[in-house]
């Protein structure tokens, strides 16, 4: 009995050992061609079914091959309920010599791909259809660059003869490196050296993701095979890290920033409940349009401010990228008066200067009047004219009896709305006395949500409490279902909206100012990863599940 309850419990622990194994990811190599001539490139595909931040060992691929470059990129899709991610790199490599070459299996942790056989034909006995005097250069517009900002980087190709079809000129392949080709390749002629030289020109806009050493790998030509290939040296960039600003969450290096207001037509005096449409556009050059930030702040005490729409615009010219953002905001006051909406400010990295820079808007201050009192007469006064035209005029007594009861009934009127104003500021001082802390309000320490306190605030004050924690829970909503549905800006807007509502006494900037009030080193974290996707420093799919979890554990 005892030697069957050992074997059962070897089976059963074996079972649980399998289970608990973990799912080993399939590796998968190949190339995009088998058959190539000394000279040429081929680009080898690595693929891995899973979001990995390791990658396989590249190191046996020296053996036989010159190591150009590589790329990484994540792919997600999603397929019968599931998501599923893969993770893939693009690697150019050069033959090292003729023959019948082999791309080892590549190892990454348990598993192996297959290996691939490729076959390099040699150059003897073939026509060389690159003459001696073409030549290939490669350049760059400097060779310091910050991160995040624009490097312009060009290849010519000089030559005398026409170009045959099967002429190929290598595209940049670099590792955190975001490529934009600058337009369709360039074709035309220079004098040099007493001969018209037909120049080929590719150029490009490159955002380096990554401070450090950058290195540009060769620029090659092959006009086909069984010919010699033209190279070029690789380039050495320095990239330097984004430098420390005042205002925290913007990161802008360009050499020209403009904040405009293209609202026309708009007057500064309203009615309160009238609406009013402004329009603001933030321009740079050398930056991508998801680099830029948003333009208006959406908190304002005396105003509700929303963003009716938003319009990025990117723009290929001859200097490199040019982009804009564009915002039509609707403004509606809530209180009469003076409403001041407060400067914007965003400031920028003048990569020419090398020094900070700051594009600014001035306040705003708009005079909201009262509804007027004779609004309702004016709708009214057609129908008085019609009376009138229907009923005969005449001096008799019944008339003028009329006319003394209208005169009593409008004097009312106008009793009743100066009693109302009267009213209405007698509650705006209250409401004054009570956001500055009269001694009828209870003591709430800044670092504490404001919560009603039953035994101490007035029904009066106790209702607005009420109103604004429902406001604070509509606002924690809309900021939980941006983080979940993975959208950093909206995320970011929505956060700094809540947080106002949740520590009415504190100021908010930007985000990062909350991981400063909570004092918490994941919350930092974790607000830093929105923002580097915001700013564009991270690429790809951000995931707001982790944030909205630790905004839940905050809040609770």
């Amino acid at each position: 009995m005892s030697h069957l309850f050992h074997h059962t419990r070897l089976i059963a622990t074996a079972i649980i050992a399998f289970l608990s194994f973990p799912v080993c990811a399939q590796l998968t190599v190949y190339p995009d061609r088998f058959s190539i001539t000394e000279g040429e490139t081929i680009l080898l595909t690595v693929e891995v079914d899973q979001r990995t931040a390791s990658r396989p060992d590249f190191s046996p691929l020296t053996q036989d091959f010159h190591f150009l470059g590589s790329k990484q990129m994540t792919v997600s899709s999603y397929a019968n309920g599931e998501n599923q991610n893969t993770t893939r790199w693009k690697i150019l490599l050069r033959p090292r010599r003729a023959g019948d070459l082999h791309i080892p299996a590549l190892q990454m942790n348990n598993e192996a791909s297959q290996p691939q056989l490729i076959s390099v034909a040699g150059t003897s006995g073939a026509a060389a259809l690159v003459s001696h005097d073409d030549y290939l250069e490669s350049s760059v517009d400097s060779n310091e660059v910050y991160q995040n900002s624009q490097l312009l980087y060009s290849t010519r190709l000089f030559h005398l003869n026409d170009l045959p079809p099967m002429s190929t000129l290598s595209e940049p392949v670099i590792p955190n490196i975001q490529i934009i080709p600058l337009g369709e390749t360039q074709h035309y002629s220079r004098q040099m050296k007493g001969q018209t030289y037909q120049v080929t020109e590719q150029s490009y806009a490159l955002f380096p993701e990554k401070a450090g050493q950058l290195t540009i790998p060769s620029a090659h030509f092959s006009a086909g095979p069984g010919t010699t290939e033209l190279n070029t040296d690789p380039i050495l960039i320095d990239v330097f890290p984004q430098v420390a600003q005042q205002k925290r969450g913007y990161w802008l290096p360009t050499s020209k920033l403009i904040l405009e207001d293209l609202t026309s037509g708009a007057k500064n005096t309203l009615t309160l409940g009238d609406t009013q449409i402004r329009t603001y556009k933030i321009s740079a050059e050398g930056l991508l349009a998801k680099q830029l930030p948003a333009i208006t702040p959406l908190r304002n005490e005396l105003a509700q401010i929303s963003v009716d729409d938003v319009s990025l615009e990117q723009k290929i010219t001859p200097s490199g990228i040019s982009s804009s953002r564009t915002e039509t905001v609707r403004i509606k006051p809530t209180e009469r008066g003076e409403v001041t909406l407060p400067e914007i400010s965003i400031p920028w990295w003048n990569v020419n200067q090398d020094s900070s820079a700051t594009a600014s808007l001035p306040q705003l201050v708009l005079n909201v009047q009262p509804v007027s009192a004779t609004t309702k007469p004016a709708v009214v006064a057609p129908i008085q004219a019609t009376e009138a035209a229907v009923t005969p005029v005449s001096a008799t007594g019944a008339d003028k009896e009329q006319t003394a009861q209208l005169l009593i009934w409008l004097l009312a009127a106008i009793a009743m709305i100066s009693s109302l104003g009267w009213l209405y500021s007698y509650a705006s001082q209250r409401r004054k006395q009570f956001d500055i802390g009269e001694p009828d309000q209870p003591t709430i320490s800044p670092l504490q949500p404001l919560q009603p306190q039953s035994n101490s605030i007035r029904p009066s004050n106790r209702d607005k409490l009420n109103k604004i924690m429902q406001e604070e829970q509509q606002a924690f909503r809309l900021a939980i279902e941006a983080c979940y549905n993975d959208q950093p800006l909206e995320a970011r807007l929505l956060i700094l909206d809540w947080a106002r509502l949740f520590w009415p006494h504190n100021r908010f900037e930007d985000s990062l100012d909350l991981s400063d009030l909570k004092k918490s080193k994941t919350l930092e974290l974790l607000l830093i990863d929105m923002e580097s996707y915001i700013s564009g420093s991270e690429s790809g799919q951000w995931s707001g599940d982790l944030l909205a979890k630790a905004l839940e554990h905050i809040r609770s």
